[in-house]
């Protein structure tokens, strides 16, 4: 039986990410920071906060199967490649409101909500 896992209690990676800037002039400060799951679960989950003056914070949460990236480096590749351009995608469309929960479904494996 699989014992309840706490994120707080493996190791983690911060990933300061940069700004991305709207054509529109909206800016956010973005980070990410991605949890070394154990063996025995087959994803590695990581989070995005995409930080705006005005509006707050808003967050993404990504997950990854191991079968697709087997170490944590190609893990990192993800979250710093394909699924940052998918939050930018999001970033894109977002109010004041927040933004789009719509899950994205990558053709790969890896989801974004």
């Amino acid at each position: 039986m699989r014992q309840s896992m706490q994120l707080g209690r493996v190791p983690q990676h911060d990933i300061s990410l940069g700004a991305h800037q709207r054509v529109d002039g909206q800016k956010f400060k973005l980070t990410a920071r991605l949890f070394e799951l154990p063996a025995e679960y087959d994803y590695w989950q990581a989070t995005y906060d995409a930080e705006h003056d005005q509006w707050g914070h808003m967050r993404f949460v990504l997950t990854v199967p191991k079968k697709i990236a087997v170490t944590v480096d190609f893990a990192r590749a993800i979250v710093v490649g394909d699924a940052l351009d998918q939050v930018k995608s999001c970033l894109n469309t977002a109010t004041d409101n927040g933004r789009d929960m719509a899950p994205c479904f990558a053709l790969d494996g890896w989801v974004l909500i």
